[in-house]
């Protein structure tokens, strides 16, 4: 096709009147309203989810304050030290005691620490021995 038979074709679609079919501008109304309610109930939910989601927040923001400032009072309370003896005396014996099991625990540590170095020492002779000769 040539260039002036396609403007012919192109003109003469264009000067004849389309006419529509009978009842589909009310049928597209239709469908645009009822597009633009579907639009609008999602855009309620969406502001309903976003106002349930900030208020969730708020309520857990709350919840955390509430609970470290709990934590903290219990804190404090065992934080404080008391006395266990009101009685000078009974807190000299019972501090004599604990340091008196302290140091035997100690000794026993410390005896079996130069216990396994003598053995190190036993070892290291026997190597040395065989390594030298």
């Amino acid at each position: 096709m040539n260039d002036k038979k396609i403007d012919e074709l192109i003109n003469k679609a264009l000067q004849e009147e389309q006419a529509l079919p009978e009842g589909l501008s009310r049928r597209l109304e239709e469908q645009i309203d009822a597009w633009a309610a579907t639009e609008e109930k999602k855009t309620r939910s969406l502001t309903r989810r976003q106002t349930l989601y900030w208020l969730s927040g708020i309520a857990a923001s709350i919840l955390l304050c509430i609970g470290l400032f709990q934590y903290e009072a219990s804190y404090q309370a065992h934080d404080r030290l008391s006395d266990t003896y009101t009685n000078p005396e009974d807190a000299a014996v019972a501090a004599e005691k604990a340091l008196l099991l302290l140091s035997q625990n100690l000794n026993k540590g410390i005896s079996q620490v130069d216990n396994a170095g003598q053995e190190i020492d036993k070892v290291n002779n026997i190597l040395n021995k065989h390594l030298n000769d």
